[in-house]
């Protein structure tokens, strides 16, 4: 048994790591970030009044302190014109734009020199004239073609009274951009390499560490908040999962009797209306059946988490807990009892044809003798199965249940996390629903080999 499980132990860790590296690469590839949205609001307190380039330092300083500012992976493969601190550009419409117009020209130091006059001829103008060439400045900041840009930078100039020197300098650079244009210099790949100073290696060496980074919205470290989130999931999950695997082997038990006609008849159909039921729905049917006062109120809905009587013993805090958790459990229960039941059935219903079965009842054994002692045993391998895939079901049924509840735990800090952009966490999150699930198979793999031991005599 021991070199057995060693073995899938060390298979669990390559596989932790590859889908910690895929979540959080891919994770950076979305676009947008915490900061870049929280100072596009209206409502970001010194930086929503201030100047374009004040918020873009902002945001630098903010790349800087979040670690953003560095490459994200030990190297990178980009077009010829895409410059490696294009990330730095604020806000995000610009930084398009100026990809658009590097990959169009083929030269990022020209396009880099045309935005520099821009912004400068814009900084120069006063607020009539920037009113009354508005819709040309709006013409660079929005197409590449360079004839809508020659005809922009034409109209600008005979729209200003005097020629000045940034706007000599726009046309200057506008002209230059035009006529040396590189039109296929995009389909050049650049290879850069960026070394140990990357994002990722500063990531992963912090996860070896115990560490998943810090919080975006908060600077909190994302394991703390992982730590306070999890206890209300990890209950949830595990009693719903205990309820729901207990009450659908009974039922299974209970159809796959000889005389098992009627429960059958009466079961069947009830679990696949129940399955027929969307999770949310189910959900806002039991608020409204037993949490509301137009039915019956007998159990209290939002405010789990917000408010604590500190004069609680810890028995009426465990009443009050248990109170605020029934009805998630019981919407988890009945959403995966249908799907659970069904397999336990057909599980069971593969072994009632089997010599040992017949063997069994022409000992005169019981009904329920013969399916506990010899059904059940030889139909756990696809038990086994069936409950470890049963994992991400739950996780995802949770965040679900914890959003409509108002629960404070795991899937209500992911929704938050999402729509925040909070990265760091979003990963944590993931990675540690990954860890779950590698664990289940982990011990999934154990309880075949303790079901059956032809299976590590095999894998030995």
């Amino acid at each position: 048994m021991g070199p057995y499980l060693l073995k899938r132990l060390l298979l669990v860790i390559p596989a932790l790591w590859l889908i910690a590296s895929l979540v959080f690469l891919l994770s950076k590839l979305m676009p947008g970030t915490y900061g870049s949205q929280q100072l596009q609001q209206s409502d970001a307190g010194y930086y929503s009044k201030g100047d374009p380039e004040s918020r873009e330092k902002a945001f630098r300083q903010y790349l800087r302190k979040t670690g953003q500012d560095l490459p994200l992976f030990y190297f990178s493969v980009t077009s010829l014109p895409e410059p490696d601190t294009l990330h730095l550009i604020y806000p995000e419409t610009e930084r398009l734009f100026l990809k658009r117009m590097a990959w169009l020209y083929g030269d990022w130091t020209l396009v880099s020199a045309f935005y520099s006059s821009l912004q400068q001829l814009e900084g120069s103008l006063t607020a009539t004239e920037r009113k009354s060439i508005q819709p040309h400045m709006h013409a660079l900041y929005q197409h590449t073609r360079s004839e809508q840009l020659s005809s922009a930078v034409d109209s600008i100039a005979s729209t200003l009274a005097a020629s000045t020197d940034p706007l000599r300098r726009l046309q200057a650079s506008t002209h230059t951009l035009l006529d040396t244009r590189e039109e296929y210099a995009y389909v050049l790949p650049d290879f850069r390499w960026h070394g140990p100073d990357n994002q990722y290696h500063h990531w992963m060496r912090h996860l070896f560490e115990g560490e998943l980074g810090t919080s975006y919205r908060d600077g909190r470290p994302v394991v703390a908040l992982l730590v306070e989130a999890i206890g209300n999931t990890w209950w949830l999950m595990f009693i719903s999962m205990g309820l729901a695997t207990l009450i659908s082997l009974e039922l299974a038990m209970l159809m796959v009797r000889r005389h098992g006609r009627i429960w059958r008849r009466s079961v069947l159909p009830a679990l696949f209306f129940l399955d027929s039921i969307p999770l949310f729905v189910l959900a806002m049917l039991l608020l409204v059946l037993l949490a509301s006062p137009a039915f019956l109120q007998l159990f209290p809905v939002y405010g789990m988490g917000y408010y604590t009587e500190v004069s609680l013993s810890w028995l009426q805090a465990m009443n009050q807990w248990l109170l605020f958790m029934a009805l998630p459990m019981v919407c988890l229960v009945l959403a995966n009892l249908p799907y659970l039941t069904n397999q336990f059935y057909h599980a069971l219903a593969g072994t009632a044809s089997q010599d040992y079965t017949r063997t069994a009842r022409a000992k005169g054994l019981s009904e329920s003798g013969v399916i506990r002692r010899h059904m059940l045993r030889n139909a756990l391998l696809p038990i086994i199965t069936l409950l470890s895939d049963f994992l991400p079901a739950l996780v995802a049924g949770a965040v679900i249940i914890e959003t409509i509840f108002a629960i404070p735990g795991i899937g209500r800090l992911l929704i938050d996390s999402v729509m925040a952009r909070d990265y760091p966490v979003m990963v944590g999150i993931v990675v540690l629903v990954a860890l779950f699930k590698l664990l289940a198979h982990l011990l999934s793999d154990l309880l075949y080999a303790l079901a059956d031991p032809r299976i590590r005599h095999t894998a030995a």
